[in-house]
């Protein structure tokens, strides 16, 4: 360690760059020339060196001292900072525990910067924001052991109280987080909330407005243009607003909120497609208590869920919101093997009778499951794999990706019969069986267009009341081997209960104990579940790590990783005896290596530490410091 002398304080940038060889808490130095001494501030984007190449990053932090022998200039600072000081630490926690570079994260939290949305707020004056007093009734009438299931009513004790609640979803889940908002403005706490998707972001906005007409809000969504996504991260940074509302990323975004609320938590648009597939409710957590331990205030985490998501994180439960009553086909005489069974029908007409009723399809498209007519066998294109069916009426049954029309069962027989209806084939029943009602199909990127009877795939459901509702083939992701087969149901259940009042009718192979969970928003299934994974040995209990990438880099990395947890390098041919083999092996003590399979991109492995512990995260990123550049990918807990 060397101390750089100049005429200004701290010459030295340290710096995170954007390079897919940038591992935890890797920072490179680079000399701040004196033209950027001014500009060059913690947080704000710089261009340097790297090699042969340009790159940009992150200005972490200004010091006097270093270890390189030789430092090159920073090339140019890239407007204002962006990044503070919590959000570091957020990504340098993230990145510790996730076996992830700390870019990786600033990457989906910054959004890119556009000049002119800079110019724009850095203009603006300083905002002057009404003082808002509550109005009373949103939280008048409720304590958290009752059911609310007329009114919107939160508790009557102060929510901000620095803990975490979950509060369960009902169909005033809008209102309520509106009435959240409202109470934390009122005790000028900041808030920050975070939904599934942009419909979301805009309902909840929505929601916001009608009770607090005059508030500014920051959103934060991915389909916002890049110029109204930065203004709005600026604004949030600046303090130019006091509530931020946006999608998964936004649970980064640099606001100092102490009610940090989330919805729909379980839901698979929360978890980040790209490294470090992180939850939505995992940030927020840290925010909270990195928050609270530079001493930025109390924080509050509300979760507006059901189900929520599996994991070991304790919390107070609020009940409350309106919830339909819920049943399910079975329950009533008759012939119920139908694709809509006789008490489908009778749900129908009668919420009719005093509204419009939604159908959820599982499926869009007519026929989009085939079968052999004798055998009973799934009828997949004999020429690439895919799957048979019926695109619209009419037509005939073909391949779904080749289009081919040709089709042989192996049993020999060339006919076919449906396995299950789209949402036009069930539009077309729906509209022979109603023929004076006006009927609409629906899909995810189409608007209602108001009929007394809507049939929409799952996520197209309008953001309308209905008086009935109908989920068609509702048990059929039930057969799925995943682990979160029961959640991801009910939390698809869930999202078509918040839009009705009166009556849901679940129809097709819904065991009992999933349709009584959710007609009481009972948590109790959870149990089992949690029981489950701990003896097989899932997360949240164990840790996971999915490890893929060529298998020399491969080989290397878990030669380190090895010799960091054993304390002595194991053998060459002993990592390479594990990776011819299969199966579940004895890594190290408390963890195993599953696998590997391999393919024409390379080897596929996971690591399994029998515990919640970080030891095998903490080796495998100091391996990944050590040994540089690696073509290997690392997904800490993956979806098993």
């Amino acid at each position: 360690m060397r101390t750089v002398e100049s005429e200004h304080p701290d010459p030295v940038a340290r710096v995170v760059l954007d390079t897919p060889f940038s591992w935890p808490e890797k920072y490179y130095d680079y000399l701040i020339p004196e033209k950027l001494h001014e500009k060059a501030l913690p947080g704000a984007r710089v261009r340097v060196e790297f090699g042969s190449k340009r790159l940009t990053g992150f200005l972490r932090e200004r010091t006097n001292t270093t270890d390189s022998p030789r430092l090159r200039p920073l090339v140019n600072v890239l407007g204002e900072p962006v990044v503070t000081e919590e959000i570091f630490l957020l990504a340098e926690q993230v990145a510790r525990d996730n076996v992830c570079s700390v870019h990786d994260f600033l990457r989906g939290a910054v959004p890119p910067r556009h000049a002119r949305a800079a110019k724009t707020i850095l203009e603006l004056p300083a905002p002057v924001f009404d003082e808002i007093e509550m109005q009373g009734g949103a939280f008048d009438s409720t304590d958290s052991s009752s059911d609310a299931s007329s009114s919107t009513a939160l508790p009557t004790y102060d929510l901000l109280d620095g803990h975490e609640k979950l509060l369960l979803a009902g169909r005033s889940t809008w209102q309520r987080v509106a009435a959240s908002t409202q109470l934390a403005l009122s005790k000028n706490v900041k808030v920050l909330i975070v939904c599934p998707t942009s419909l979301d972001v805009k309902k909840c906005r929505q929601a916001v407005v009608n009770l607090l007409p005059k508030e500014p809000i920051a959103l934060l969504e991915a389909s916002a243009s890049a110029e109204t996504r930065y203004r709005h991260y600026l604004s949030a940074l600046l303090g130019r607003t006091r509530i931020v509302i946006g999608t998964r990323a936004a649970a980064a975004t640099p606001i100092n909120a102490g009610l940090l609320i989330v919805v729909d938590e379980q839901n698979g648009a929360m978890r980040d497609k790209r490294s470090p597939y992180l939850w939505a409710d995992d940030v927020l957590r840290a925010r909270k208590q990195i928050g609270e331990h530079l001493g930025m205030g109390e924080r509050t985490l509300l979760r507006f869920s059901y189900p929520p998501r599996l994991t070991l994180n304790e919390s107070g439960v609020v009940t409350g919101g309106e919830w339909p009553k819920v049943t399910r086909a079975e329950q009533w005489a008759g012939d119920q093997r139908g694709i809509l069974p006789n008490a489908a029908f009778e749900t129908i007409r009668k919420g009719l009778e005093s509204g419009a009723v939604l159908i959820a399809a599982p499926r869009a498209g007519y026929v989009p499951a085939l079968a052999c007519a004798s055998c009973g066998k799934r009828a997949v294109c004999q020429d690439c794999g895919s799957s048979i069916a019926v695109p619209k009426a009419g037509s005939n049954a073909s391949c779904t990706r080749c289009g081919t029309g040709q089709w042989r069962c192996s049993c020999g027989s060339t006919k076919l019969r449906a396995v299950a209806r789209g949402s036009q084939r069930l539009a077309q029943e729906i509209a022979r069986a109603f023929p004076s009602v006006e009927v609409d199909s629906i899909r995810s990127g189409t608007e209602s267009s108001g009929s007394p009877i809507v049939i929409a795939t799952p996520g197209a459901e309008p953001d309308r009341e209905f008086s009935a509702g109908v989920i068609i083939d509702a048990g059929a992701r039930l057969a799925s081997l995943s682990l979160d087969a029961e959640i991801e149901t009910i939390g698809r259940w869930s999202r078509v209960a918040m839009k009705v009042s009166d009556h849901l009718l679940l129809a097709g192979g819904v065991p009992p104990h999933l349709a009584h969970a959710l007609a009481n928003r009972d948590l109790g299934f959870l149990m089992p579940l949690l029981e489950e994974r701990e003896i097989l040995g899932q997360p949240p209990f164990h840790r996971w790590f999915h490890v893929s990438g060529k298998k020399p880099d491969i080989q290397r990395l878990l030669g380190e990783v090895a010799a960091r947890l054993e304390g002595e390098a194991p053998p060459e041919q002993g990592i390479a005896a594990l990776l011819s083999g299969g199966g579940r092996q004895v890594f190290a003590e408390g963890i195993h290596l599953v696998g590997p399979t391999e393919d024409e991109t390379g080897l596929s492995l996971y690591l399994h530490e029998r515990t919640p512990s970080k030891r095998l995260a903490r080796a495998l990123r100091d391996s990944f410091q050590h040994l540089g550049q690696l073509a290997v990918r690392v997904e800490a807990d993956p979806i098993l």
